[in-house]
C-alpha cells in the first residue's frame, strides 16, 4: 500500500465546492487578519515561556547567593564590587586616571588609578574567584531548572491536547483492531479458565491447552472461532452473525475462512452456495452431499424422506408455497398447501412415496381424479368440479412453486440411496460433514422454491435434537434474500443456540432483505444477528442502517474560538464545552470504504472497531456445477402393489379414482354379465340412505310422465331430504316415488362411495339452481369477489368450464354449501 495513499494518509483536504461562486465580503483582510493572530499566538507563546525562564532565574539567584556566602571572603566581595565598579566606569569612559583607595587582604590601604584596579593581582583572583562561583551556580541552576522545565513543557502540551480531545459520555464505543483483539482475548481467556475448573474433575487450564481438537471436544471444551482475524467472544459464535456488503466486498472470503475452521474441528455446515465457490474449495464427494435438481451430483430425495406425519407437510408446504409478507389474507397461497399437503397424505397411505407420484397425481392429472383422490378430506372442497374454475387457480399456484418437483431424481434400485435431511442432521458419524445447497441465478427461477424448502428442513431438523450448549452445525446463507422466506429462519435464529445452531446471513443491501420478509421481518432477523460484520455497501440506505448498527454515543467536545482588535485587551482565546450525540460512524464512511476493510461488532457489550480482511487463494478441489445434461421430467412408475379399493376405477363416471387394471378372479368376476336393477351380495354393501339416494338417480334418456306440479316426486328435493332423514324413511319415500310414477325408470348402477357422494351433490345442487338464476349478469370483477368470498364455482357465462359432465343441464352458478375452512 502507498504510504501517500490518500484513503489512508489521514492527511487534510481542502475541498473547494465546483458550483462555488464569488467572494465572501470580510471586515478584515488576509494579513491583517493573519498578523493579529500571529501576534496574539506569540504574546500567548511568551507569556508560556516566561514561566520556565523565571524558574531557572530563582533557582540561579538562590544557588548564587549560597555559593557566594560559602566560597568568598568579605574582603574578597569587596575586590569583586570594586572590579565591578572600575569595569563599569571604564565603560562610561569617564577618567581612568581617577584614584582610588582599594583595601588589600592584608588590611593595607592602596591608592591606584581607576583603570589599573583590574589589573591588580589581589583584585584578579577575588574576580576569578566569583566567576567560578556564578559559573557553578548557573549549572546547578540549569540542573535543577531543566526537568521542572521539560516537565512544565510536556504538561502544558498534554493539558493543551486533553482539552480539545472529545469525552466519550455514554453509549458505544470504536476501538482499534488491535485494542479490541485483546480485551476478546483477555475475555476468552477468563471464561476457559472457569470452563475448565467446572469440568467433573475439575481441570488446570494448562492441562487442557495441550490436548488436541478431538480431546477438547469430548471434554466440552469450546474453541471459539475467528472472524476478520479477531476471535469470537466465548460461545458467542451461536449469537449468529450477519455479513452485510456489496459484490467484491469480502464476504465470501469470510465465509469461506468459516468453512475452514470448521473442517478442522469437526463441526458440520449446511451451506447454500450460490456461486459454486464453496463446493469448489471444500465439497468431498466422500462426506458431503449436495442438493441441486440441475446438478449431476445431487441425491435423491423426495419430500416423503423427510416428513411422516401432517405437521410435517404443512411446515415443508408453507416454505414450498411462500406468500407476500404484506399479504394479509393469502388465500390462494393457503389453499394450494393445503392441497399439496393432503395429496402427499394420500400418496403416503397408498405408498406412492415419489417425486414422479406428486406429478402423476397432482399437478398434471385432471381435475375429477384430484377430486376423487380428495373428496373425503379438507382439500374436497377445494377440487369439486363445480367451483373447477377456483380449484384450478389453486393447483396453478401449487404447479408454479412446485413445477421443480418434477425434475427432482427419485430413488432408483441400484443407483444413489434416498437422502434424507433429517437423518443427516442427526447423524453424529460423520463430523465435519456438509450439505451444499447449491443453484445459479440462471436457474433460481426454477429452483427457488425448493431451495427454501430444503434449508427450511434442515433448520426445523436441528430444532428437533437434544438441546446442548455446544456448537454442532452452522448454517450459512452466501446470499439468503435469493431464497423465499424462509418460514423457520426467524425461529431458528431465537432457539437455535439451544440445540447448536450458529447462522452466518450474508446480504448485498437491507432492502433486498426486506423485499424478502417485509420490513417487520428484515429488522427482527437483523437484531437476532448479533454479530456484524459490516463491509462495502453500494446504496445508502444500507449504509445507514450499518451506522446504527455500529451504534451513536454521546459525546463532550470543547470548541476553540478566536477575538482580535486594535486595542490588546480584546485579543482572546476561548474554549467552550458542548455536549451532542453522534454517530461513531456515517454513512458516507462506510460507501467509501474500499474492498476488504469493514467494521466489526460483536454483542454483550464489545466495542466496534476497523478491521481488515486477507484474501486466501482455496485451490479447486472439485466442479463448481456438474449441469444435467437433460431436462425430462422424472417418468411415473406404478407401484407393484396394487391401490387400495378406494382408488379403483378412476375412469368409471365422474370423480373416479384411476382405473387399475385387473386380472385373474377380479378380471374375470368384471366380465359376467349382469342384469339392471340386480345386486350382488358383494355389490350390495351399502347402507339404506346409499340405496335410497341411488333409487333417486333419473335416466336422462327416459321423460317423466308426472304432472310438473307434483312436487313431491321432484329428485333434487327428494335427494337434498335424503340426507336429514333416517336411512329407513329415505327408504320408504325412495319406493313411493317410483311406485307414484309410471313413467319414471330408476336405474341402480353399482357405484363406490365416492361416485355416490358425487350423485348426491348433484342432487342437491339443483335445488339451487332457481335461486341462483335470480342473481341475473354478474362482470368478472363481481364474479371472482363472490367465488372467493363464498367458495364458489363456475359462472352461468361460462359453461365449459363444467370438466366432461356428462348430463345436458347446464353447470351449477356456485356451491353454496361448500364451506372450504377458510
Amino acid at each position: 500500500m502507498r504510504n501517500d495513499d490518500i484513503r489512508f494518509n489521514g492527511e487534510a483536504a481542502t475541498i473547494q465546492h465546483h458550483s462555488a461562486r464569488g467572494k465572501v465580503t470580510r471586515n478584515a483582510g488576509n494579513f491583517t487578519r493573519g498578523s493579529q493572530l500571529v501576534t496574539h499566538e506569540f504574546w500567548m507563546w511568551f507569556a508560556g515561556v516566561r514561566i520556565p525562564l523565571l524558574i531557572w532565574g530563582i533557582v540561579f539567584v538562590g544557588a548564587l547567593a549560597i555559593t557566594l556566602a560559602i566560597m568568598m571572603q568579605r574582603h574578597e566581595t569587596q575586590l569583586v564590587l570594586m572590579r565591578l565598579w572600575a569595569t563599569f566606569w571604564l565603560m562610561m569612559d569617564f577618567d581612568a586616571g581617577k584614584i582610588v583607595n582599594v583595601t588589600l587582604p592584608t588590611g593595607e590601604v592602596r591608592s591606584m588609578p581607576m583603570g589599573y584596579v583590574p589589573f591588580n593581582g589581589f583584585i584578579a583572583a577575588a574576580w576569578d574567584k566569583a566567576i567560578r562561583c556564578v559559573l557553578g551556580s548557573a549549572f546547578m541552576a540549569v540542573f535543577i531548572a531543566a526537568p521542572v522545565t521539560l516537565w512544565f513543557v510536556d504538561f502544558s502540551k498534554r493539558r493543551g491536547r486533553a482539552i480539545l480531545q472529545e469525552r466519550h459520555e455514554r453509549g458505544a464505543m470504536l476501538v482499534s483492531r488491535d485494542i479490541l483483539g485483546r480485551e476478546v482475548k483477555a475475555h476468552n481467556a477468563d471464561r476457559f479458565a472457569y470452563e475448565c475448573s467446572t469440568l467433573d474433575p475439575p481441570r488446570a487450564p494448562r492441562d487442557i491447552v495441550i490436548l488436541n481438537r478431538s480431546q477438547k471436544r469430548a471434554l466440552g471444551i469450546h474453541m471459539p472461532y475467528t472472524i476478520a482475524g479477531i476471535p469470537y467472544p466465548w460461545r458467542l459464535e451461536q449469537s449468529h452473525t450477519m455479513l452485510i456488503g456489496t459484490t467484491g466486498a469480502g464476504k465470501t472470503t469470510q465465509l469461506r475462512s468459516l468453512v475452514k475452521q470448521l473442517r478442522a474441528r469437526g463441526h458440520r455446515a449446511v451451506i447454500f452456495d450460490l456461486t459454486g465457490a464453496f463446493v469448489e474449495s471444500f465439497y468431498n464427494e466422500d462426506t458431503d452431499v449436495i442438493l441441486n435438481p440441475m446438478d449431476q451430483r445431487c441425491r435423491p430425495w423426495t419430500i416423503f424422506n423427510d416428513c411422516k406425519i401432517y405437521a410435517d407437510f404443512l411446515s415443508a408446504a408453507t416454505a414450498l408455497i411462500p406468500s407476500d409478507p404484506g399479504d394479509k389474507e393469502p388465500f390462494w397461497q393457503l389453499a394450494a398447501r393445503t392441497l399439496f399437503v393432503e395429496t402427499c397424505i394420500k400418496l403416503q397411505e397408498d405408498g406412492e412415496t415419489s417425486n414422479a407420484a406428486i406429478a402423476h397425481h397432482l399437478m398434471t392429472a385432471e381435475l375429477k381424479r384430484i377430486h376423487a383422490m380428495l373428496e373425503d378430506t379438507v382439500a374436497g372442497p377445494l377440487t369439486t368440479e363445480k367451483a373447477a374454475r377456483m380449484a384450478e387457480s389453486i393447483r396453478s399456484v401449487l404447479n408454479t412453486n412446485g413445477n421443480v418437483l418434477r425434475f427432482l431424481p427419485d430413488p432408483r434400485e441400484g443407483g444413489a440411496a434416498p437422502f434424507s435431511i433429517t437423518d443427516w442432521i442427526a447423524a453424529e458419524d460423520s463430523p465435519g460433514s456438509i450439505m451444499f445447497v447449491t443453484s445459479n441465478h440462471t436457474d433460481l427461477a426454477l429452483t427457488r422454491s425448493l431451495l427454501t424448502l430444503w434449508m427450511d428442513l434442515a433448520v426445523n431438523s436441528l430444532m428437533r435434537l437434544s438441546r446442548t450448549r455446544d456448537l454442532r452445525t452452522w448454517f450459512l446463507f452466501d446470499e439468503v434474500h435469493a431464497l423465499h422466506a424462509l418460514p423457520a429462519i426467524e425461529h431458528g435464529l431465537q432457539t437455535a443456540r439451544n440445540f447448536g445452531g450458529a447462522f452466518v446471513l450474508g446480504i448485498h443491501s437491507f432492502d433486498k432483505l426486506v423485499e424478502t420478509y417485509g420490513e417487520q421481518g428484515a429488522v427482527s432477523l437483523a437484531g437476532l444477528a448479533r454479530t456484524k460484520l459490516i463491509l462495502a455497501t453500494a446504496d445508502y440506505q444500507s449504509a445507514e442502517r450499518c451506522a446504527e448498527f455500529i451504534g451513536n454515543r454521546e459525546v463532550r467536545q470543547m470548541d476553540e474560538a478566536y477575538s482580535y482588535g486594535y486595542n490588546n485587551t480584546r485579543d482572546a482565546s476561548t474554549l467552550t464545552p458542548r455536549k451532542m450525540i453522534e454517530p461513531l460512524v456515517i454513512p458516507d464512511d462506510i460507501t467509501n470504504l474500499p474492498s476488504m476493510h469493514g467494521f466489526i461488532k460483536f454483542p454483550d457489550g464489545f466495542p466496534a472497531a476497523r478491521i481488515k480482511l486477507q484474501w486466501q487463494d482455496y485451490p479447486q478441489v472439485a466442479e463448481g456445477f456438474m449441469r444435467v445434461t437433460s431436462m425430462e421430467p422424472t417418468p411415473y412408475v406404478s407401484p407393484k402393489a396394487k391401490a387400495p379399493a378406494a382408488r379403483k376405477d378412476a375412469d368409471e363416471g365422474e370423480g373416479g379414482r384411476e382405473k387399475t387394471p385387473l386380472t385373474g378372479p377380479d378380471e374375470e368376476k368384471a366380465l359376467e354379465p349382469t342384469e339392471p336393477g340386480v345386486e350382488t351380495k358383494e355389490q350390495d354393501q351399502r347402507s339404506d340412505a346409499e340405496k335410497a339416494a341411488e333409487a333417486m338417480v333419473i335416466r336422462g334418456d327416459l321423460a317423466p310422465t308426472q304432472p310438473a306440479n307434483d312436487q313431491s316426486t321432484i329428485p333434487s328435493a327428494a335427494a337434498a331430504r335424503a340426507e336429514d332423514q333416517p336411512a329407513s324413511e329415505v327408504a320408504k319415500q325412495a319406493a313411493t316415488t317410483s311406485a307414484a310414477s309410471p313413467g319414471l325408470t330408476t336405474t341402480h348402477v353399482i357405484k363406490n362411495p365416492d361416485q355416490i357422494a358425487i350423485e348426491r351433490a348433484k342432487a342437491g345442487q339443483e335445488m339451487t339452481e332457481q335461486a341462483q338464476a335470480q342473481r341475473g349478469k354478474e362482470g368478472p370483477e363481481e364474479q371472482i369477489l363472490r367465488e372467493t368470498r363464498e367458495g364458489a364455482g363456475v359462472s352461468p357465462l361460462h359453461p365449459h368450464h363444467q370438466h366432461e359432465r356428462g348430463d345436458a343441464s347446464p353447470g351449477p352458478e356456485i356451491d353454496d354449501d361448500m364451506d372450504m375452512g377458510m
